[in-house]
């Protein structure tokens, strides 16, 4: 849903809105200050991940028009709620890696690496451009790899070897972008073999040296057996799927279960199938990465077809274009680690069960596992 014109105030936790309410200045307590951006953020996020600055001036003049003594002392009376709201969005959409990829390489290519009691020579910088990349490269020389990528992605048989190659070329400089905040429509625009299953899977494996197709294939079908057992009964879907298999020829039984266990994945955690793959034309309810399947009217028939056509969508925008429900799933998952999103808190534990669990991709400074998913996995063990 767009960005509203009036925001509406959602209402906070308890112990904040009863402050709120006694007009307390909560604000100078910093844990209830964090519960009120949280929330803020929370709502916000429902319509947009790249808030424009009107759309932040938006809420936080609201908030203080309905809770005047949360004003600040001095200026326009919303300037530090506007800068923690925007801190709080930079901070979930960081990356859900951190960028030792791109320190390797520096490493690798000898630049800009600074001997013990060396000072950091200064560069000038324009907007959108830096005086050499982390692998060599300029701003020239990226724009000529962007330029021929373009050109490649309007053939009808692009050459994967040059788009391979320029991919490489241009994946520090391509990650730095992503980093600094420029938003996924502009990403996709420059880099259009980004809209591509293949392409995304290559980037996610330059970042954790993965092959994302095999290893995903071989891990989770150890595990669909287990799954479907843990979702039997628990959600309508289930019982499409049991209508789809018992009609079924015995051939396709097993990559119908493969399926029918992707779906079903989020129903053992808790958590909505709608806001992971959704059916039909109707746009998707979140502006997080979601799968939407074109190529059906109803459930039965997504687990009956092996090649039907999805779509990964974001921010109300197509980002790629998939066959089959299987890699339809995997680039939605691909797009949080290649645009630096954090997971949405509804779909969390489900994500990070792909991510730790079936895929293996871990990074320094991971938290432990969230209880609920360990107890899944034990159980499915």
């Amino acid at each position: 849903a767009p960005f509203p014109l009036v925001f509406s105030l959602p209402k906070f936790p308890k112990d904040v809105q009863l402050k709120l309410d006694n007009k307390e200045p909560c604000h100078k307590i910093s844990t209830y200050r964090h519960k009120i951006v949280r929330v803020l953020h929370e709502t916000m996020a429902q319509h947009t991940l790249y808030p424009s600055n009107s759309d932040y001036v938006c809420a936080v003049k609201a908030l203080i028009s309905k809770y005047p003594f949360l004003r600040d002392a001095e200026g326009n009376g919303y300037h530090t709620w506007h800068m923690s709201l925007k801190r709080k969005f930079k901070t979930e959409r960081s990356p859900l890696v951190n960028e030792e990829e791109v320190k390797k390489i520096k490493m690798k290519y000898g630049h800009n690496v600074k001997k013990p009691g060396e000072k950091e020579a200064s560069c000038q910088r324009t907007a959108g451009e830096d005086c050499v990349s982390s692998i060599g490269e300029d701003a020239i020389s990226i724009n000529a790899h962007v330029k021929t990528l373009q050109d490649q992605y309007k053939k009808t048989q692009p050459d994967a070897a040059i788009v391979d190659e320029k991919m490489k070329q241009t994946f520090a400089w391509r990650r730095r972008e992503i980093t600094n905040g420029i938003p996924v429509a502009e990403i996709v625009q420059k880099y259009p073999f980004l809209k591509t299953p293949s392409v995304l899977f290559q980037e996610m494996g330059r970042m954790h040296a993965v092959n994302l197709s095999r290893c995903f294939q071989d891990s989770f079908s150890k595990i669909v057996s287990n799954v479907l057992s843990l979702a039997k009964g628990k959600s309508i879907i289930e019982a499409h799927y049991m209508d789809a298999r018992r009609e079924a020829v015995a051939e396709s039984l097993c990559d119908m279960d493969f399926r029918a266990a992707l779906v079903l994945l989020p129903v053992i955690f808790r958590e909505k199938v709608d806001d992971y793959v959704t059916i039909g034309q109707e746009e998707p309810s979140t502006p997080y990465p979601t799968v939407q399947i074109l190529g059906a009217s109803n459930w039965k028939q997504v687990f009956s077809e092996k090649r039907i056509f999805s779509t990964v969508k974001m921010e109300g925008s197509e980002v790629c274009r998939a066959v089959g429900v299987e890699d339809g799933v995997l680039s939605a998952f691909c797009t949080y680690f290649v645009f630096n999103l954090a997971y949405p808190s509804y779909n969390r534990n489900t994500l990070l069960f792909l991510q730790r669990h079936v895929l293996k991709v871990t990074a320094p400074g991971d938290k432990p596992l969230p209880t609920a998913v360990v107890r899944i996995i034990n159980l499915l063990s």
